[in-house]
């Protein structure tokens, strides 16, 4: 499959510690390709109160999900269930030390290119624990009958 278009809903939550927990909604559109090894979903998030933008893309294969994003606030991550990631997490401010910890890491496609992503993993910043996050990611392709 070659770049597929899909809708994407993307919902995520930060279970904060001592803080008031913060939730993310999201609908946009994207691409899909790939085949029943590997798959990439690529899409631009755009942050309402900002002009902020980013651009992700999300491999999926092999029980490994890499999360790519670009923009003013970048970082590259891997989620592998049960395995600690540690990468660096790029802003206009500076460099700082991520890791996660994944303990769920689902995702699946079917024939017709409709699918979804789950991760749910604990975050640490420069070291010391900060969040337990959840992120789902649900897209699907056009239905529409298109005729000539």
């Amino acid at each position: 499959m070659r770049n597929k278009p899909v809708k994407l809903t993307v919902t995520g939550m930060a279970y904060n510690r001592n803080e008031e927990d913060e939730a993310m909604h999201m609908t946009t559109f994207g691409t899909l390709s790939g085949d029943s090894k590997r798959w990439q979903l690529k899409y631009t998030e755009r942050r309402s109160d900002s002009d902020e933008k980013h651009d992700i893309t999300v491999t999926m294969g092999e029980g490994v999900v890499k999360v790519a994003r670009k923009g003013a606030f970048a970082s590259d991550l891997v989620f592998r269930k049960g395995h600690r990631f540690e990468g660096n997490y790029n802003t206009p401010y500076g460099v700082l030390n991520m890791g996660i910890y994944p303990t769920q890491v689902e995702y699946s496609v079917n024939q017709d290119g409709d699918g979804a992503v789950n991760l749910r993993y604990q975050l640490d910043i420069q070291g010391r624990y900060t969040s337990v996050h959840k992120l789902d990611i649900a897209f699907e392709t056009n239905k529409k009958d298109v005729r000539a």
